[in-house]
């Protein structure tokens, strides 16, 4: 099978990591990788447009001083302890949507568990047909393939628990005050720094296959958002005021979301929900939820064991799967 070059770049960048004490040839590289010379000339000319420091010394080759912290599929494999999750992995420098492609991996047969990375989007999708700004380096934009064996009424709950994880994830790497929003994004200081986008293949009784998928702003700094997103939006580096590891924040992630994905399968949300009302932003508050034409006003009373809202409205309780949600 042809090589492609960017798996040429992965190899090449691993092989300087484990010899970054002493310089490589370049006819040394090339033997070890199996490629032309030529090749690691060019591979090594696109590590460092990606800011791998690379240092070459004529007579001796090429020595790495200094990597990026960029989301290469060795590098996330490293110190990944998951099981299912992220066994498979799918690096990109540049995406169109990592849902997208998941999608049609997806319907022709990738395990469960496969995880698409890229380290830019240039069609980014949020919920409701929104677009998702994923630029380049400040980051994690992922789409996870799973297949719960689940019918697809219990599918909310996915979300739920993917954003219980990154919240946690934040809270354990930061020590910030991460909060849920139901259904579907990841709150600090009330705006926005992830959102979850759950696209389904199910018949009426059964789910073929969920794609999950996770924007994280990381480190993005106020002037790396447009204007339209100033006031919304914020990253985890801004809150904390410190460069946060992407790779220690996927993989922390990744590990978490595993653990609460694989009990969700088996006993559904019942043992998190002492968890999601506590890491929840919206629960006894005042809420609007936009359903289509129609309008849902009351207090958020509880999140329910399928992932669903439940709001105490003048009318009774009212159970909701989905919505836009603002509070009073």
């Amino acid at each position: 099978m042809k090589r492609s070059m960017q798996s040429t770049e992965e190899e090449l960048a691993e092989l300087l990591q484990k010899n970054h004490h002493t310089f490589l040839s370049t006819k040394e590289l090339a033997e070890r990788i199996g490629v032309h010379p030529y090749v690691v000339y060019q591979a090594i000319k696109e590590l460092r447009r990606w800011d791998f420091k690379i240092l070459s010394e004529k007579g001796k080759g090429y020595r790495l001083m200094e990597s990026p912290d960029l989301l290469l599929s060795s590098e996330i494999k490293k110190n990944l302890k998951s099981e299912v999750l992220g066994k498979e992995i799918l690096s990109y420098r540049t995406l169109g949507s990592t849902n997208q492609l998941a999608f049609r991996l997806a319907e022709n047969g990738a395990s469960e568990g496969t995880l698409i990375v890229a380290d830019k989007q240039t069609r980014g999708r949020g919920r409701m047909g929104r677009s998702w700004y994923s630029p380049p380096k400040l980051g994690l934009w992922i789409s996870l393939i799973l297949r719960p064996d689940i019918p697809p009424f219990k599918a909310p709950g996915l979300s739920i628990c993917a954003g219980l994880a990154l919240a946690q994830t934040i809270n354990d790497l930061t020590g910030l005050d991460a909060k849920i929003k139901w259904p579907n994004d990841c709150l600090l200081n009330g705006r926005k720094v992830g959102g979850i986008l759950l696209e389904l293949s199910a018949e009426l009784d059964r789910i073929n296959f969920v794609i999950a998928g996770i924007g994280v702003n990381v480190n993005h700094r106020p002037s790396d958002f447009p204007k339209r997103l100033s006031a919304i939006a914020t990253s985890i580096r801004m809150e904390w005021g410190k460069e946060v590891s992407r790779i220690n924040l996927l993989t922390s992630f990744l590990e978490r979301f595993e653990n609460l994905y694989l009990y969700f399968k088996k006993k559904g949300l019942t043992s998190q929900r002492q968890l999601i009302r506590k890491f929840s932003s919206l629960l006894n508050r005042k809420v609007t939820v936009k359903l289509g034409k129609e309008k849902i006003e009351g207090k958020a009373e509880d999140i329910d064991e399928y992932g669903s809202l439940v709001i105490k409205t003048t009318r009774g309780r009212r159970v909701v799967t989905a919505g836009e949600v603002t509070v009073m």
